[in-house]
């Protein structure tokens, strides 16, 4: 009888220590599922300030592109005076 009651015992905190083991494995993935979305996050803004960045670089090269184009178109325009 001591015996089966031992066995039950250990039965039981097999199963327990196995709970435990799971709650800790799940606390954990959850932990680095939001750590790498942290970093997704982190990512995707880096990428979003790097766009702006280049598209205001563009738009800086459109505007003095145009002023040296009406430059350019003003210059044609007036008459050579020798």
């Amino acid at each position: 009888m001591k015996g089966a009651v031992g066995a039950k015992l250990r039965k039981g905190q097999t199963v327990q220590n196995a709970a435990k083991i799971d709650a800790e494995t799940k606390i954990v993935a959850v932990k680095r599922d939001g750590k790498s979305k942290q970093e997704e996050i982190n990512v995707n803004t880096k990428v979003k300030i790097f766009k702006n960045q280049r598209e205001a670089e563009i738009a800086e090269a459109n505007a003095q592109l145009s002023t040296k184009k009406a430059d350019w178109a003003r210059d044609t325009k007036m008459p050579l005076s020798l």
